[in-house]
């Protein structure tokens, strides 16, 4: 695979984590524009800079693993938030774990991933 191919899918998993963001702050918490931008910059920035450090290496897949771990952090934030029957009790802190947990989520996916590329036969040119 060319390596502009591999940052391109980098790219669109660094994206498709932004969209999923995207429908939790619309569709589950009603956030306007700022409010989506405020979520991005607190709570997925952090756990993203794997993936954009990745992008720089000399395999981008990498960003695709980071992504691929960090995901479901934030469908289970959808499911805890929006699914789940209330519990009662004080403020959500799933994020809290989205942040934390997602964020060595997202470590581990870009440095696992380009050892898991050689075993499949997959190299970046």
């Amino acid at each position: 695979m060319t390596k502009p191919r591999a940052r391109l899918l980098g790219v669109i998993a660094i994206l498709g984590v932004i969209a999923l963001q995207g429908f939790n702050s619309f569709f589950c918490y009603q956030h306007d524009l700022a409010g989506f931008t405020m979520a991005l910059a607190w709570f997925i920035a952090i756990p993203l800079v794997p993936a954009f450090v990745s992008l720089a290496t000399a395999n981008p897949l990498r960003a695709v693993g980071a992504c691929v771990l960090f995901a479901p952090w934030l469908l289970l934030a959808y499911y805890t938030d929006c699914v789940q029957p209330y519990q009662g009790g004080g403020a959500s802190m799933i994020y809290v774990a989205v942040l934390l947990w997602g964020s060595l989520s997202s470590l581990a996916g870009a440095l696992l991933t380009g050892p898991l590329m050689r075993l499949l036969g997959i190299r970046v040119a």
